[in-house]
């Protein structure tokens, strides 16, 4: 069967040619996405039965592949090399002759253009579009499921590229939070930031290079602490947005004792705030560090 889609040619194509450069498992999992599209490819099934390990189940592709084109050369010779008979004369792939290059063509040029000009084969293999941006072209997929990416959304991994979507997917299995331990970790956080945030307000609030300093200091050690007490609440368990909630907490923490002093004291008052700044931004670093 000759394939007419565009998009399944393109498919094809992309599978062979990771086939060509040794990844067979991604190979393997574009040739199955082709075949569940179109199973009628004896391409597809002898493809297939080249990235296969198991040798029954090379046998029932190639099979395949024959049954849906018996002349298909490549099937029939990979199909009698697999069973140990002999290759039928006509299948025996004939040996490579030097290439001899053609003679050029007179150019021709075409004036009627109502003529469609016949895309090249680098063109089609951009005929595939981004998942996530469908206006953007591309010939690059993921190696796990498959989908057409672009450059923006591939993400490299030591065996190829791969889609957001599979990177979040893998990244799942580390998190394993409960809805209750996004109450009790940041409930935990928020009281000892509320101790925190206190005598912040009575100390860095003063300023001085002194006050720079032990914010600097103190801001690691005091986010480390609450990180710890909360993880240890929770079973140290990891949730994808508790190191998010949980330096929310401590900003609301502080921002209880210093918002009181803002108002009164007027924005005058400001610079007074850079001890309390610095602190929030190492201790919400530090937090949020722990808790990943």
């Amino acid at each position: 069967m000759e394939l007419q889609d565009p998009r399944l040619r393109s498919l094809l194509r992309q599978a062979n040619k990771v086939a060509d450069s040794g990844k067979k498992a991604a190979a393997e999992q574009l040739y199955r996405q082709l075949l569940d599209e179109a199973p009628d490819v004896a391409e597809g099934w002898f493809g297939l039965g080249q990235v296969l390990n198991d040798a029954a189940q090379q046998k029932e592709a190639y099979k395949k592949a024959v049954s849906l084109e018996p002349d298909y050369a490549p099937a029939v010779r990979a199909l009698a090399e697999l069973r140990g008979e002999p290759v039928p004369e006509w299948a025996i792939e004939p040996p490579e002759l030097e290439e001899v290059e053609p003679e050029p063509e007179p150019e021709t040029v075409l004036i009627d253009h109502e003529h469609t000009a016949v895309p090249t084969e680098a063109e089609e293999e951009f005929e595939l579009a981004c998942y996530r941006h469908p206006n953007r072209p591309t010939s690059l997929r993921c190696y796990n499921c498959g989908k057409p990416i672009c450059s923006s959304c591939a993400i490299k991994t030591p065996v190829g590229y791969s889609c957001p979507d599979c990177i979040r997917e893998k990244e799942e299995i580390f998190f394993n939070a409960t809805t209750l331990d996004y109450v009790i970790a940041p409930a935990i956080g928020l009281v000892l930031s509320l101790i925190a945030g206190y005598l912040v307000s009575r100390f860095a609030i003063r300023g001085g290079f002194i006050v720079y300093i032990g914010a600097l200091f103190l801001g690691g050690i005091v986010g480390r602490i609450i990180g710890q007490f909360s993880k240890q609440a929770i079973g140290r368990r990891r949730g994808r947005y508790l190191p998010h909630v949980m330096v929310a907490m401590l900003v609301l923490g502080t921002a209880v004792w210093l918002l009181p002093i803002l108002i009164f004291a007027g924005f005058g008052s400001l610079f007074a705030f850079i001890g309390p700044g610095i602190f929030l931004f190492v201790a919400g670093g530090a937090l949020f560090s722990y808790m990943k």
